[in-house]
């Protein structure tokens, strides 16, 4: 009777080249989910997009997109909400008041997420 030596069972021992094709694939697709993340991860000035329509209808006559046109640039004012909610409500010395029937407070709080991203408000 012969002695039965193990099994080298040749088709269960990943070769070298099989390692690196293994390597590879998992990285591809890790690769491919990182890459599909980005596309669909919403950018952070998409977080601010809802108070932007709202801002464009009301404020973007005089600040297109917060710049400098009829009224001065918005860009890192850095007030306080309530701060920036009493120059929309109230007016200025350059700037009529925005009353809730024209901007509801609802809307105005969207905009102010918008100047948020602007840093015009804080």
């Amino acid at each position: 009777m012969e002695s039965e030596r193990p099994s080298t069972d040749v088709q269960n021992t990943p070769r070298p080249g099989r390692r690196w094709i293994l390597v590879a694939s998992a990285l591809g697709s890790m690769a491919l989910a990182l890459a599909l993340l980005a596309v669909t991860a919403p950018p952070a000035q998409a977080q601010s997009a809802e108070g932007v329509p709202q801002f464009n209808r009301t404020c973007g006559r005089c600040h297109p997109d917060g710049n400098e046109d009829d009224g001065p640039d918005l860009h890192n004012k850095n007030l306080t909400v309530a701060e920036m909610t009493r120059v929309v409500r109230e007016g200025t010395k350059h700037m009529r008041p925005i009353r809730p029937t024209k901007l509801s407070d609802a809307d105005l709080a969207r905009v102010m997420v918008f100047l948020r991203s602007i840093h015009a408000v804080r």
